[in-house]
């Protein structure tokens, strides 16, 4: 089970009113895409980050009278995101790769800090296009490494290939996809 850490004590803080509510809603909601891909990149590969993004959800629901309007919501959610990871990490270890410490995690959280929105979304929007463009095969190895509850070893056995096989192929489909959404969001003059 995960132990949600402890963010303090919502009785002192006062009640939002329903215009913070709705202004509230609108940041966490438009922010959900972003979330989601820095809680990825904090957990490559594992099946959890749609718990994590939930954990997160709620955990930013509750400290809603603890944002500031104004400020950076995005900085503010995606440190709250980061413990979050962490501490399914720490619930759940046998996802958490030795090669994934503090100072690794910390570098991916600044990097996501300092990304814009737009640039996230273009890039979102490239990746999105890039995926159907792949053989049916290829998305097909996307969607059993990155659906919730999946994994690469499962899928081997319906397809009768090995999980090796399947890991080269999908490295060969992620450099691909990246050079696509390189090329597609040179070719849109956006900047990512």
């Amino acid at each position: 089970m995960l132990m949600i850490p402890n963010f303090g004590s919502l009785s002192n803080v006062m009640n939002p009113t329903p215009t913070d509510t709705h202004e509230f809603v609108k940041l966490l909601t438009g922010h959900q895409a972003s979330l989601r891909a820095f809680i990825v990149a904090l957990m490559p590969g594992s099946p959890d980050v749609q718990d994590v993004l939930q954990d997160t959800n709620v955990i930013l629901w509750e400290k809603m009278a603890d944002y500031t309007p104004g400020t950076s919501f995005k900085n503010w959610s995606f440190t709250i995101a980061r413990f979050m990871v962490k501490a399914q990490y720490r619930s759940n270890k046998r996802y958490l790769s030795p090669m994934l410490n503090e100072d690794i995690i910390h570098a991916i959280s600044e990097r996501w800090y300092n990304r814009q929105p737009e640039a996230t979304q273009l890039r979102q929007a490239a990746l999105e296009k890039c995926v159907k463009g792949l053989k049916t095969s290829e998305q097909d190895i996307i969607e059993a490494c990155y659906s919730h509850g999946s994994n690469l070893e499962k899928y081997s056995t319906i397809i009768g290939r090995s999980a090796n096989s399947l890991r080269v192929s999908l490295f060969r489909i992620r450099n691909k996809l990246k050079d696509c959404v390189e090329i597609r969001i040179a070719q849109e003059g956006g900047k990512a």
